[in-house]
């Protein structure tokens, strides 16, 4: 891993006691802020393809069979990346690795605007999908790190919002390209690759690591939470001693829970990205 998506040291210098909670309060609304629109950013880059297929068939002369094997590619491509790459965030510095995973995909999506070829654009898809994997991992680990019990599932709640909210700012990315660059399709594309640029820039200012890198206590030690582990043994620690394999195996390969929920979100995967992907098609053609 690179080093600066590495987790950051400690802070040397600590936050005095009777700024603690006032201090944590302000973090956590920057932080909150950096993964909600970062989030926003991915779902830019992600749905822009997306909006934008009719005009490609018809300006490229692409078939829709011809689309549905660029976002298969997208789609086999981040259903494996989340897997591995989620499992990576749990080793790394979140808010640089939110942050690298826009900027990459950002700068694929540039190439989307630049080719017409459908095996370049096949190829960009599945590198992006990679990248992509990055958002949802390095956001749920801030939330973790940042928000105790009482809180976690209500912010969780408000970060998944950037879903739809995603969805809508990417239609007004493109009603906005669509009106200065006078129907380029190309510039739909370089518009949403400088908004999402613009918006990774954000994510590393108004971010943060965890509570730890800038002099606050842990959120174990804020809120009074545990951690049981395997051993049965109670922890507050943010970071692991366990190798990215070993928490592959222990956590996701061999527990029946997230099996469980993986099936789950599956099936409502199936339905979701079905709508999502084929409604442009769906209401123009039929």
């Amino acid at each position: 891993m690179f080093s600066f998506l590495k987790p950051a040291p400690d802070a040397k210098v600590k936050v005095p006691a009777e700024k603690v909670v006032g201090t944590y309060r302000l973090r956590q609304t920057g932080v909150l802020l950096s993964i909600c629109i970062g989030y926003i950013g991915y779902y830019i880059i992600r749905l822009i393809f997306t909006t934008e297929q009719n005009d490609i068939m018809k300006a490229y002369g692409f078939t829709t069979a011809d689309i549905g094997l660029v976002m298969s590619c997208f789609g086999i491509g981040y259903g494996i990346s989340k897997l591995f790459m989620g499992a990576l965030s749990d080793k790394s510095n979140p808010k640089w690795y939110l942050a690298t995973g826009l900027f990459i995909s950002a700068i694929l999506n540039f190439g989307l605007g630049s080719t017409r070829n459908l095996y370049v654009m096949m190829l960009l898809m599945l590198v992006m999908s990679v990248a992509q994997g990055m958002g949802a991992a390095a956001c749920q680990r801030t939330v973790q790190l940042w928000w105790g019990k009482k809180w976690r599932g209500t912010v969780y709640a408000v970060w998944s919002s950037a879903h739809n909210a995603g969805a809508f700012v990417c239609v007004a990315v493109v009603q906005i390209a669509t009106l200065m660059f006078t129907h380029s399709i190309a510039a739909v594309f370089y518009t949403a690759s400088v908004v999402s640029i613009v918006i990774a820039i954000f994510i590393v200012l108004a971010g943060a690591d965890r509570p730890a890198t800038v002099g606050l206590p842990s959120i174990g030690e804020y809120t009074g939470d545990e951690v049981v582990l395997d051993d049965g043994q109670a922890t507050r620690a943010e970071l692991t001693d366990l190798s990215l394999w070993q928490i592959f195996v222990r956590y996701i390969l061999t527990n029946k829970v997230v099996w469980a929920i993986t099936l789950t979100s599956m099936s409502l995967y199936l339905v979701r990205y079905g709508i999502m992907s084929w409604i442009p098609s769906y209401l123009t053609q039929f």
